[in-house]
């Protein structure tokens, strides 16, 4: 990183311990951009009129901390300035969503020695002439103290006019303050009256160029003692110097040409902060700015302090103009049709969860690349792998997508995850998504945020998962009156049975859900009846979607919060159902070519079977016969016919629409009774092939007409 100095000799009093102050905080400095001489420049104060006030901004670090952050102020009678390098690209454009993310500190809660904290920083915008090296200033002289180095100076009790103030501010400026010192003396061009009316630290906003931002206040003696107060906007009473490292969340909405501020928006461990301070501006009018070259506006922090002092500290965590990038987490509960879960939301024992994780490259310049984390997970989730070993996936919009082995996972942590590729361009995106399945628990158990912070040489962000409620499981169960029954031709079947949960709780039939397929189709989705006996389960199958011999029925119950039955299974079968199965692969033997007649037998597997599901009863009798249109080929007519011989040694001729009786028989066995009519044949009964003389050689083929009669 360049501009880097450790510290700068002073020689106010009690130096030493504004040093001490400015090193404990520089030890606990988030982790930050640093300060790139190619993003920032800090001002040339000398270029103001030969001012010989040093700037105090500068990179510092303390022993062991790698880090640091940039020092603004830390001693009394100090000024520091650090601007955006507009030509090395670092910028705010007017034109875009912009966002801008850093910490900032305002020393410890009390100084090690006695004395006043003073007086702040402040968040400026600015198209000053002055460029890089603005700062408050009338002539050569520095505006210190009450001026933040932005407003304009009340140091001469000769001056009435406010725009005589207002032209020692920044110029076409526009200024949010984070003031730590109350200045309201009164005195006359004692430059210690801004704050009059204000009793604490405090967040405010204006223009400090702007004559309307300034009141002249007369004397109300005859000689002397006027002064200027300030005219704030939106003042915010807030705590500054405690200790802590306070994280600031800057967006400019390009349409509305307003800024949004988030002010201790998270923790210094990237968790969400508990009491977040957040404003959306007024309008910002733009003639304030003049005419911005290439809509790029300079962007940037000033700082001073007077007779009092502090450590005034930046780290800053993303450059739009580098990197403008979003990333989320969010948690989406696949069992309830995929529906993200909100924060404080809940969902189901049981229930498949995916944990995703995006990152959206918005705009810059930089790739935003070596991006690594360690990703944290919820807790009380179950992380199985796939039948593949995978725990989860990474998908880039652009369709490349890498597994994510099991073995990757520790515990919840996807510790040390380097992302496999960049973000380049404007809508790259990167999905992390883990999959995985909330524990069953015995009773509502809540699953906290987790935050993970993902980082990179371009960009930092931290996201936090939703917190939600896992609900207790309640088992459930659904027992069926049957499990096997018969139903007559055309009628229904009724289907009953019982839902009740384990641990005795009532059930309301309004609120039970029924799922059912009938032979692997969806067939009906319901809720149970409440003028049915509570738990009282009924099903009713049209006799017309019954369409096979034995059906199946899968059916299960499950509840509002997602506790649910196994599957049971019911089949139904038709009675009355009288079917013919036919192998019709059947064949005949070859034959050398004879003018005599001949008789040839079958080959091969002649399977027909009679399957009668009926009632048991002399009367259910059946009858099956056959008939033929003979054999052909390409050159002709087989000379010859198919015949049928009995038992009895009897020949009759199947061809020619001679339907001819092969066998029959009566339903005498309960369920299904099967008869295969070719299995009793042998080499004197059966269907044959008779040869009435010379034939063309040749393969001849035909169809056999079978006709099953139900004789009831």
């Amino acid at each position: 990183m360049g501009l880097f100095k450790q510290y700068d000799n002073v020689s106010a009093e009690g130096a030493a311990a504004a040093m001490a102050e400015q090193t404990t905080g520089l030890d606990s400095a988030p982790d930050n951009l640093g300060l790139d001489s190619n993003l920032f420049v800090t001002a040339n104060f000398s270029k103001l009129n030969g001012s010989s006030t040093r700037n105090l901004a500068t990179l510092s670090r303390s022993n062991g901390v790698s880090n640091g952050a940039i020092r603004m102020t830390y001693n009394t009678n100090q000024a520091g300035a650090i601007w955006s390098n507009v030509s090395g690209g670092n910028y705010i454009d007017i034109k875009k969503k912009q966002t801008l993310s850093m910490w900032l500190y305002f020393g410890p809660k009390n100084h090690t020695e006695s004395g006043d904290f003073g007086d702040g920083m402040a968040f400026v915008l600015q198209n000053s002439a002055d460029g890089e090296n603005a700062f408050a200033h009338k002539g050569s002289k520095l505006g210190l103290g009450e001026t933040l180095g932005v407003w304009g100076m009340d140091d001469d009790s000769s001056v009435k006019d406010t725009q005589t103030v207002a032209s020692s501010a920044i110029q076409r400026s526009w200024a949010l303050e984070f003031d730590d010192h109350i200045n309201d003396g009164g005195d006359s061009g004692g430059a210690d009256s801004f704050d009059k009316g204000i009793t604490q630290s405090h967040i405010a906003y204006g223009y400090p160029a702007d004559r309307s931002t300034y009141n002249y206040v007369p004397s109300v003696f005859l000689a002397g003692g006027n002064y200027f107060t300030q005219n704030h906007t939106n003042v915010i009473p807030v705590t500054l110097h405690d200790g802590n490292w306070h994280h600031l969340t800057i967006v400019w909405n390009p349409t509305k040409f307003n800024a949004t501020f988030s002010f201790n928006d998270k923790n210094r461990d990237g968790t969400n902060g508990t009491n977040p301070i957040e404003f959306t501006t007024a309008a910002i009018d733009p003639s304030e700015f003049g005419v911005v070259p290439d809509d790029h506006l300079r962007w940037g922090f000033t700082a001073t302090t007077g007779d009092s002092f502090q450590a005034n500290l930046i780290a800053f965590e993303s450059i739009p103009s580098s990197v403008e990038g979003d990333a989320s987490a969010s948690i989406k509960d696949v069992t309830q049709g995929g529906i993200d879960v909100p924060n404080d939301g809940s969902v189901n024992s049981n229930d498949e969860l995916n944990i995703n994780y995006v990152l959206n490259y918005k705009s810059g310049r930089d790739p935003w690349e070596n991006i690594t984390s360690d990703i944290n997970l919820p807790a009380n989730v179950t992380y199985e792998p796939d039948a593949n070993g995978d725990i989860g996936t990474i998908t880039y919009n652009g369709g490349y997508t890498a597994k994510i082995p099991a073995g990757a996972l520790t515990g919840t942590t996807l510790p040390k995850y380097t992302f496999p590729k960049s973000l380049l361009a404007t809508g790259d995106m990167a999905t992390v998504s883990i999959n995985g399945v909330a524990k069953s628990v015995n009773s509502n158990t809540n699953v906290a945020s987790v935050h993970t912070k993902f980082d990179s040489d371009t960009l930092i962000k931290d996201v936090n998962t939703p917190s939600f409620t896992i609900k207790k499981a309640k088992p459930i169960n659904l027992t069926l009156d049957q499990s096997d029954i018969s139903v007559n031709p055309n009628t229904d079947a009724n289907i009953t049975g019982t839902v009740s949960y384990n641990d005795g709780s009532a059930i309301t039939n309004s609120q039970m859900s029924v799922y059912s397929t009938l032979n692997g189709d969806k067939f009906s989705d319901f809720l149970m009846s409440d003028s049915d006996a509570a738990g009282h389960l009924k099903l009713t199958i049209p006799s017309d979607k019954l369409k096979q011999d034995n059906n199946t029925l899968e059916i299960y119950v499950a509840d509002p919060n997602g506790n649910r039955t196994t599957t049971s299974k019911v089949i139904i079968t038709k009675k009355g159902s009288l079917s013919l199965t036919v192998d019709k692969a059947y064949e005949f033997g070859d034959i050398n070519n004879s003018s005599a007649s001949r008789l040839i037998s079958r080959k091969g597997n002649w399977d027909i079977s009679v399957n009668d599901g009926r009632e048991v009863s002399p009367t259910n009798t059946w009858e099956l016969s056959a008939d033929t249109t003979g054999l052909t080929n390409n050159t002709g007519k087989f000379n010859g016919d198919m015949v049928f011989r009995n038992s009895n040694g009897t020949e009759s001729t199947l061809t020619g629409d001679n339907l001819v009786d092969i066998a029959n028989g009566v339903k005498t066995q309960t369920g299904q009774q099967t008869t295969n009519i070719a299995s009793d044949w042998d080499s004197s009964d059966g269907i044959f092939l008779r040869s009435n003389g010379l034939t063309t050689a040749g393969a001849y083929g035909g169809t056999i007409n079978w006709t099953l009669s139900d004789t009831l």
